[in-house]
């Protein structure tokens, strides 16, 4: 009995060596999805990402990775395209792609995958190229990840953005501006709601609102009344963004230059960037990467 429980072990052992090698012998990729932007400006934090990305990855015991590469889904290189192209040119055989957006949406469930070649709808595919988007094809096996608001970074950063404008706790509220997305409104609602106890709970600041409104478009129509309601409530209002590149400063100086929104004699300070630049956003998608590695074996 003693023999043939050994003999069961070894074969246990030598078969966890050999899955493992082999899993050591495949050359990996990760790709990091932001969606892009013609300005330059915006692209550039996001872009800092993979060297920020790549260095933490570097300092883990036995990274799989042996390339990290930021994509941008739209609007200007490197595209998704040029990154898979390039990754198979050096012989990588999967690809580990995590979409950086902050919640699931349209872009993260529908176009990412639609672009990777994970997902196909004529009229999407029809629409994705004529914005000039073109369509993975290739043998690499794509793994997709979560969206940003898996975690606690989300509710870490958006803390430390209210913190570093609030003076008195008692006479502050806080409003949270988001992209949001009509068919995923309760995911969406459920984040800001939660991000919403986390700041009451770190800050002291008790009133706390929040609106959709998409990358501005809807600042005047929805976000707006929403400032100005918290505003004639608190001697104080601060309004942050849950945007990874953007701050809601630019929002809200577009609509007062414009006379769309008039805050006279009103207390509110805007916050001027968004997630970004946080090392904390490098870390969650090495931290996702990993987990994807560790759930592999």
């Amino acid at each position: 009995m003693g023999r043939i429980k050994s003999v069961l072990l070894l074969s246990i052992g030598v078969l966890l060596a050999f899955s493992g090698s082999v899993f050591a012998k495949e050359k990996l990729g990760l790709i990091i999805i932001a969606h892009g932007s013609p300005r330059l400006e915006w692209n550039a934090p996001v872009l800092k990402i993979e060297k920020q990305v790549e260095n933490i990855m570097a300092k883990k015991k036995n990274n799989p990775f042996s390339e990290v590469k930021v994509a941008l889904m739209e609007f200007n290189e490197p595209s998704i395209n040029t990154i898979v192209k390039n990754m198979e040119k050096k012989g990588i055989d999967g690809i580990y792609a995590i979409p950086l957006f902050i919640a699931p949406s349209g872009h993260s469930v529908y176009d990412v995958p639609a672009i990777l070649g994970l997902y196909s709808d004529k009229e999407m595919i029809k629409t994705l190229k004529e914005e000039g988007i073109t369509i993975v094809n290739t043998k690499i096996k794509i793994t997709i990840g979560p969206t940003l608001n898996i975690g606690d970074v989300l509710k870490e950063i958006m803390s430390d953005r209210v913190k570093a404008l609030s003076n008195a706790p008692d006479g502050e509220g806080v409003v949270l501006l988001a992209h949001g997305d009509s068919h995923f409104e309760p995911i969406w609602t459920s984040l800001c709601e939660d991000i919403s106890s986390y700041i009451r709970g770190e800050t002291g600041i008790k009133y706390f609102d929040y609106a959709f409104v998409g990358v501005g478009q809807s600042f005047v129509s929805k976000g707006a009344p929403v400032i100005l309601k918290t505003s004639d409530k608190h001697k104080a209002t601060i309004v942050v963004g849950l945007y990874l590149s953007m701050g809601v400063e630019r929002m809200a100086l577009n609509a007062i230059g414009k006379g769309m929104m008039k805050i006279d004699g009103k207390n509110v300070s805007f916050a001027k960037q968004g997630l970004l630049p946080d090392m904390r956003i490098a870390k969650w998608i090495a931290d996702r990467a990993m987990e994807y590695i560790e759930s592999s074996r």
